[in-house]
């Protein structure tokens, strides 16, 4: 297995950031389901497929576009 150039960095990339708010997010709702039905109710019933299909494209595009932009690291001497 090959490691990305600059692996040891992992903590500075956007992406990796999302992805832990993302499992944050995750583990709070199994831990307490009753938040993403709360969530849910203040959403109109007719907007709810958009909303859903919004939260996935999100959910997907964030960490996606977060790690295939530039960031800023060691290799160009700016701090991330």
């Amino acid at each position: 297995m090959t490691l990305v150039e600059d692996a040891r960095l992992w903590w500075r990339w956007w992406s990796v950031r999302m992805a832990m708010v993302a499992g944050a997010a995750a583990g709070a709702v199994v831990a307490q389901p009753q938040i993403l039905t709360n969530l849910v109710a203040y959403v109109p019933e007719r907007w709810r497929p958009l909303a859903g299909s919004l939260v996935g494209i999100i959910t997907f595009a964030a960490p996606t576009l977060a790690r295939i932009l530039k960031q800023r690291g060691k290799s160009n001497g700016n701090a991330a």
